[in-house]
């Protein structure tokens, strides 16, 4: 019994640390707030890397054409700080939410960094 209970909670140990993400964000939302139609607005996402391995981003997409996004294509050391930049083309006035989807080679999983504000003319 006691080893059942030991292989149970060791699983959930791995699967909420494995839910976590391997980089320390300095924040994860920027809001843009009243963004004139058709400005390019340029955001920063700043990180640390916080395991003890160097970890590599594998990818990093925005949810729409509108938005560009550049990260670093080489390993990121532990303690190392970078940053995951975007560029943002206003489009139709009215309110906004776009993310940005991360994957690293630490984990399965993705973060997801988010924007927002309001276009107007």
């Amino acid at each position: 019994m006691r080893k059942a209970t030991f292989i149970v909670m060791l699983g959930i140990a791995v699967a909420v640390i494995a839910g976590m993400s391997p980089l320390k964000w300095k924040t994860t939302s920027i809001d843009l707030g009243q963004v004139t139609k058709n400005e390019s607005k340029e955001l920063s996402f700043d990180f640390t890397n916080s395991t003890g391995q160097a970890i590599t981003i594998l990818e990093a997409k925005g949810s729409c054409g509108c938005t560009n996004v550049k990260f670093p294509k080489d390993e990121i050391k532990p303690g190392e700080s970078a940053s995951v930049t975007a560029s943002f083309k206003s489009g139709k006035v009215g309110t906004f939410k776009k993310n940005i989807r991360i994957k690293t080679s630490a984990s399965e999983e993705y973060t997801y960094l988010h924007f927002k504000g309001e276009v107007v003319e």
